[in-house]
């Protein structure tokens, strides 16, 4: 399946290097700094379910993302042919869902969940990530998090997740 990457180019040199390249958690650490906790909340949940279908290379410690369209990935981004047995695909509308660590269904449904997690007096669904007082929520919001494989018939928004990136992929 052709799909687009955006990678920084001491990633593009290593891949050149070693042929073969996953991520580590330190990385995505740098990256966002200190809202990283909430990246690795979602980047987890999408590992776990990316280890179900595939069983992750060693050293792989999180996803590497690709775009079924190349407008969602920027004009850095390099397309490559990735055999679809390595990659898990989603709607990549809902991901922002899950990567604002937010409760996934219809525009209503989210819309009441977001009443009643107010009702109960917590400001916004991240902070039920923020601390352990809130475990029913947390676990009503991560269970929502699934509907995010439901794939729409458009596939400019398709998504999808990879354990590696592979130099023979490259077009």
């Amino acid at each position: 399946m052709k799909l687009w990457t955006v990678q920084t180019a001491d990633v593009w040199r290593l891949l050149e290097e070693q042929g073969i390249t996953t991520v580590k958690k330190e990385f995505i650490r740098k990256k966002y700094g200190d809202c990283a906790w909430s990246f690795l909340i979602a980047y987890d949940f999408m590992a776990k379910k990316l280890a179900k279908k595939i069983l992750p290379p060693e050293g792989a410690e999180s996803p590497v993302w690709f775009f079924a369209d190349p407008k969602w990935a920027g004009d850095d981004a390099r397309s490559m042919e990735i055999p679809e047995e390595e990659i898990l695909l989603f709607d990549l509308r809902k991901w922002h869902r899950v990567l604002s660590l937010s409760y996934v269904g219809t525009p209503e449904e989210e819309a009441d969940y977001d009443a009643m997690l107010r009702w109960q007096g917590i400001g916004a669904s991240s902070d039920v990530f923020r601390t352990p007082f809130y475990p029913l929520q947390k676990r009503q919001i991560m269970a929502s998090w699934d509907r995010i494989f439901d794939l729409p018939e458009d596939r400019q928004y398709h998504q999808a997740a990879c354990w590696r990136l592979n130099k023979d992929w490259r077009l």
